[in-house]
């Protein structure tokens, strides 16, 4: 492979200028750990299938993944035909290739059509005036013939020059063209965009001219030293690497959308052959459906694709929201990360970590799970868990959200954190929004039972020995353990008797 993540990113970089409808955010990008998803889901065969992938993993909405579900098919039941089209994909695997995506950009060097026709030109001026000293032997037309090499050597470097960026791009650009008609002789291939074949003829043009500009590439970079030197000569007399790549740059001109509609094939081509081998590779999974009637969300023995032989769990809401407490490292937060990237995963890859997985159409996802100080915008910690609720609160006027919340508000106070989670908890369900949230205060179970099915995780604590389960339970979490774990790992007798001690008086308050 060899490409970095930032490598990958390129295409999405440049693709979020144009759509950001249903992005996902930076926040729930990180806080779902989904370069780590992306990773592991990646199957692909080529740097362009890898970005395309990237990309939209990104998106909170429905891929062209999930109408492709009978040639995922095929591609799962022949893997010999699987085989033959990854050989074909497998052309664009080099690090290089990455690079087309900055192609796609309408910001490119153009030459004038005047200083295009001056270089053809001057490009026989060299010889017109040889073939005149040749005649004449006039010594006049030696130093012109050196005059107009001179001038063909500042043109053909200052072009260079020029071309720098794009000694890699354009000639995997013609590695694309190629390798996407042949994979348009596959019928499977060719049943994903049956207009590919009209936009590749689009672009024959474009590909012979910059089959010529690929020879001078390769001959810079491939061959010995005394070709390399042969062929500078011939490029700064006759200006051939000047002139084919101002050409080539004239037919790139206002073809972009066609450039970027064959990218998206050949990166589709490989994201259907590498969702085919990622099922192959999980325990279970299903296709996404939506909620049945009564239902607000439903999901059976979901799991993390990321955590091994991870303990599945299944819930089923029916117009309430999903509170859940428990102690640390019981399993509250990996299980509603999985909630989290099972949603995203379902909507880009038709995909579900679960037995069966249901929500409501159209349901976009925002979390605050991992927070902390910025110090660089001088925020404390509470500062920044205020502005992010303050935004998720804005997005639930909207409607049909899937918020996922993490131990609200712990920058503050006892009194006032139970206070102001239990009012943003209230508001954040209205208008059909569905939360996810846990918590270590169970006074916040009490205050919201109407609003919220309560559940929890446990820990088990026998002959000294701490264990857990990872099950989601119903009701509220009845235990409380911490004091506990502190004298299993050792604390001094008079610590653990003294926060015994204060526990008890706490209650009575």
């Amino acid at each position: 492979m060899g490409e970095t993540l930032s490598d990958i990113a390129l295409y999405h970089e440049h693709r979020v200028k144009a759509d950001a409808d249903g992005l996902v955010s930076e926040r729930t990008w990180d806080d779902l750990n989904m370069d780590d998803v992306f990773l592991s889901a990646d199957y692909t065969s080529s740097c362009v299938g890898r970005q395309y992938l990237y990309d939209i993993l990104h998106y909170n909405r429905p891929s062209a993944i999930a109408v492709h579900e009978d040639i995922l098919h095929t591609l799962s039941s022949d893997t010999t035909l699987r085989g033959d089209i990854q050989k074909e994909l497998k052309k664009l695997n080099h690090s290089d290739a990455c690079s087309i995506a900055s192609l796609l950009s309408a910001d490119h060097p153009v030459s004038s059509r005047s200083f295009y026709r001056l270089l053809r030109v001057l490009q026989f001026v060299p010889v017109l005036f040889l073939g005149l000293l040749y005649v004449t032997s006039s010594v006049l037309f030696l130093w012109l013939i050196l005059v107009g090499l001179l001038v063909n050597l500042i043109l053909h470097y200052r072009k260079k020059t020029e071309m720098q960026a794009y000694l890699f791009s354009i000639p995997q650009l013609l590695n694309l063209l190629k390798q996407s008609e042949k994979l348009v002789k596959h019928p499977l291939c060719l049943s994903v965009d049956k207009e590919i074949t009209g936009v590749l003829a689009d672009l024959i043009s474009l590909r012979k001219r910059l089959a010529s500009f690929r020879m001078s590439i390769r001959l810079e970079n491939d061959l010995v030293l005394i070709a390399y030197f042969f062929t500078e000569l011939l490029n700064m007399f006759f200006l051939l690497e000047a002139i084919s790549t101002s050409r080539a740059f004239f037919l790139l001109q206002g073809k972009q959308q066609k450039i970027e509609q064959v990218f998206r094939f050949f990166g589709l081509v490989d994201v259907l052959c590498s969702v085919s081998m990622f099922r192959e590779s999980l325990p279970y999974h299903s296709l996404p459906g939506r909620c049945r009637e009564g239902e607000s969300f439903h999901v059976a023995d979901i799991y993390h694709p990321l955590i091994g032989h991870c303990v599945s769990n299944t819930v089923t809401l029916h117009g309430k929201s999903v509170l859940i407490t428990g102690s640390n490292m019981s399993g509250k937060t990996s299980f509603i990360r999985s909630i989290g990237v099972c949603q995203l995963v379902a909507e880009a890859l038709n995909t579900c970590f679960a037995r069966s997985f249901r929500y409501p159409s159209g349901m976009r996802l925002a979390s605050a799970i991992h927070m902390e100080d910025s110090l660089l915008e001088g925020k404390s910690f509470f500062l920044q868990e205020v502005q992010t609720i303050k935004e998720m609160i804005d997005l639930s006027r909207e409607g049909n959200h899937l918020f996922l919340l993490d131990e609200l508000f712990k920058g503050t106070n006892t009194v006032e954190r139970i206070a102001i989670a239990k009012a943003v908890l209230s508001a954040l369900i209205r208008q059909r929004n569905i939360v996810f949230v846990s918590t270590h205060d169970i006074e916040l179970a009490s205050l919201l039972k109407d609003e919220y099915d309560l559940y929890h995780f446990c820990e088990n604590v026998e002959n000294g020995v701490l264990s857990f389960d990872y099950k989601l339970k119903s009701g509220p979490v009845t235990e409380r353990n911490a004091i506990r774990i502190l004298e299993i790992c050792g604390y001094p007798q008079e610590v653990v008797q003294e926060a015994y001690s204060a526990v008890g008086q706490t209650s009575q308050l």
